[in-house]
């Protein structure tokens, strides 16, 4: 219990300067770690940004394909807060 609350706290300290995705922010260089630390604008901004960034960018996402592309890329970043999401995002 102490470790998840003290995981919850680093998380929250994180999140907080960064709940939307910055503008500026590169999609191939974002970490799982910053990007379940987003609200969930965030997220879907930042999965877009990674979806016309990748490989299947000619490929337009409708918002029912950005919202699973969000789901699975939150799956497959918990518990590796340094891989990159856009991996993350084009695992199968």
């Amino acid at each position: 219990m102490k470790k998840t609350l003290s995981t919850l706290a680093v998380l929250a300290a994180i999140a907080l300067p960064s709940l939307s995705f910055a503008d500026e922010m590169d999609p191939a260089k974002m970490t799982c770690a910053e990007f379940t630390a987003m609200d969930a604008e965030g997220m879907m901004k930042a999965t877009d940004a990674m979806h016309m960034a990748g490989p299947d960018a000619a490929m337009k996402m409708d918002d029912m394909m950005a919202e699973e592309a969000m789901k699975m890329t939150m799956t497959h970043c918990e518990g590796k807060p340094d891989m990159m999401a856009m991996d993350a995002m084009m695992m199968k």
